[in-house]
């Protein structure tokens, strides 16, 4: 029986279709048989779902206004990453990168350059998918995952270890919630994020009671 404590991130992959880790997720759900979560992970997904479909919505609303008097009659996945460059900053930023090559993928296909309406035909479908499909994913989710038990004991000697690595706070929260989880299941469980810092961090301290620790370089490429 494999057991899987998943982070936030991990979660936020396989609902969007358009992420650079979906792929990888992907993999995790078919490797692994019982899936995990905390309170503070299910906190985080809600916001994070919120934010990420907002700024995507916003981003792909924005790109089918620009093409409708574009500059040139085709365009490539590198006119699309430099209008992301051009036009946000900060996390709306990051989320409309990241999203770029998987739209690219899913949406369009292996053709290097294509016409712009092409494109705004694929824009109509991607905004369909984070309206609704996007929904049914964080549902069907949710309903895979089994809560963990509340966590009591602070661990206070371990939260240093973590801080002092470079973890935040918000990070180490989850990973302690893993930890204690693992620490009483009659089953081995291993911990799993997309995070560097987060990964780094549990992978180095040895008095956490995970089976392993995993981080996104240990499953395919997307």
């Amino acid at each position: 029986m494999k057991n899987v404590f998943l982070d936030t991130n991990v979660l936020i992959a396989i609902i969007f279709l358009i992420n650079s880790h979906y792929l990888k997720a992907k993999e995790i759900f078919e490797l692994y048989q019982n899936y995990y979560w905390s309170n503070g992970v299910v906190r985080e997904l809600n916001h994070r779902f919120g934010e990420k479909q907002i700024n995507l919505t916003k981003f792909y609303m924005d790109l089918k206004l620009f093409l409708e008097n574009p500059e040139k009659d085709l365009y490539s996945n590198r006119d699309l990453l430099n209008f992301v460059k051009n036009h946000y900053s900060e996390k709306l930023f990051e989320d409309a990168k990241n999203s770029v090559e998987p739209f690219w993928n899913n949406y369009i296909g292996v053709e290097s350059m294509v016409p712009f309406f092409n494109i705004k035909t694929s824009i109509d479908f991607c905004l369909n998918d984070l309206r609704i499909t996007c929904v049914g994913n964080k549902q069907k989710l949710e309903n895979k995952l089994v809560l963990a038990p509340q966590r009591n004991n602070d661990y206070s000697q371990i939260d240093a270890m973590l801080e002092s690595l470079g973890v935040h706070e918000e990070d180490r929260k989850i990973i302690l919630d893993g930890h204690d989880f693992a620490c009483f299941s009659t089953q081995p469980v291993d911990f799993v994020t997309f995070d560097d810092d987060c990964f780094n961090g549990a992978k180095n301290i040895d008095l956490l009671c995970f089976n392993s620790v995993k981080g996104k370089y240990d499953f395919r490429a997307s």
